[in-house]
């Protein structure tokens, strides 16, 4: 089976951003555990993982969704992935600081929102790190087929 160079790349992406992030999910949870107790841990885990599902809506909707690889409708998958992130993490964090008392302590709230922000930049550093490999394949690619 032959899959094109676009829905490879669009799958790497996809995959290369959870990958990254789910890592980086345990690496906070343990370390936030190991150094400070388990408490602060589950709320870096869930601060990461805040990031993680909402990533996980966006990325499929800009890439792995199969009706919004048309592109007449990319546009449109990329402000409702865009929407749907900021919705999801804003019902979230929303719903942790209304359901969740001990997410209203200080401690908590930091190793929350650090969580949240380390996955976020893994990410963004991710996605940034592959597009560039992708572009640079894609840019030989072309170079093969103009000879």
């Amino acid at each position: 089976m032959v899959i094109s160079f676009d829905l490879r790349a669009r799958r790497t992406l996809f995959w290369g951003l959870m990958r990254a992030q789910i890592i980086t999910l345990m690496i906070v949870a343990i370390l936030t555990t190991v150094l400070a107790d388990v408490t602060a841990g589950l709320f870096a885990a869930w601060g990461s993982a805040i990031s993680l599902i909402a990533y996980a809506w966006g990325g499929y909707q800009v890439w792995l969704h199969p009706g919004n690889i048309k592109p007449d409708r990319m546009a449109g998958a990329a402000i409702r992935g865009e929407a749907g992130k900021v919705l999801i993490m804003l019902a979230l964090f929303g719903l942790t600081f209304a359901e969740v008392r001990l997410s209203r302590e200080f401690r908590n709230v930091t190793v929350l929102l650090l969580g949240f922000l380390l996955t976020q930049i893994v990410g963004w550093i991710q996605v940034m790190r592959l597009d560039r490999r992708l572009g640079a394949e894609r840019d030989g690619q072309d170079d093969q087929t103009d000879d």
